[in-house]
């Protein structure tokens, strides 16, 4: 990450997000005691949407388990962080996200426990026409909004899934999408709601 050392006058031990200029600056805690401003990147693309949750026929796939998928690169890593309910933070991420030749799934090369695609990776696909089951074996997945994979230049790709990758997961709090290691902007994101339908 980018950061440039400041002097803090914030209550001890409290995370502070958000000073804002023409990019997104974050004033974050260090591990030693400091504080330093991170300069969050622009991700900003077309997107795809997935579910991913333990409904085994997927019947409850909606917007409010999705993740948002960046698809304009298939060599950057996409990494992403997220809190679960024991407070245990958890790094994930991807890369080689990729659309399939139809249009109807994506696939994309996980690697757990980091953010920067290190180490043994695990092959992943999402389809529309499908619920499979997932890795680990206990969630199973199903493609939400593949509009920028069938019609990238349809108003539905170029307007409502445009914008900055995201998680937005009932389960976890406090997630962070990341490019390449660097914390992404979140200023940006795609139009659909949390009740967004799957993409025909």
């Amino acid at each position: 990450l980018k950061t440039t050392p400041v002097l803090p006058q914030i209550l001890s031990g409290t995370w502070i997000m958000g000073l804002r200029t023409a990019s997104m600056w974050a004033l974050v805690l260090a591990s030693g005691g400091g504080f330093f401003l991170i300069n969050a990147v622009d991700c900003s693309g077309k997107l795809v949407s997935t579910w991913s949750g333990p409904d085994s026929t997927c019947g409850s796939a909606t917007g409010n388990n999705a993740h948002f998928w960046p698809i304009a690169s298939t060599t950057d890593c996409h990494g992403w962080q997220a809190t679960d309910g024991t407070g245990k933070s958890h790094d994930n991420s991807a890369k080689n996200i990729k659309c399939s030749s139809d249009g109807r799934s994506i696939t994309y090369d996980q690697y757990a426990g980091n953010l920067n695609c290190l180490g043994n990776a695990v092959a992943k696909s999402f389809h529309l026409d499908s619920c499979n089951q997932g890795v680990p074996p206990t969630l199973y997945d199903k493609a939400l909004d593949l509009a920028c994979c069938l019609t990238p230049s349809d108003a539905a790709c170029t307007s409502t899934m445009t914008g900055a990758p995201r998680v937005d997961s009932t389960a976890t709090t406090n997630e962070k999408v990341f490019r390449n290691g660097d914390l992404c902007d979140a200023s940006s994101t795609p139009s659909p709601s949390p009740s967004q339908s799957p993409s025909p």
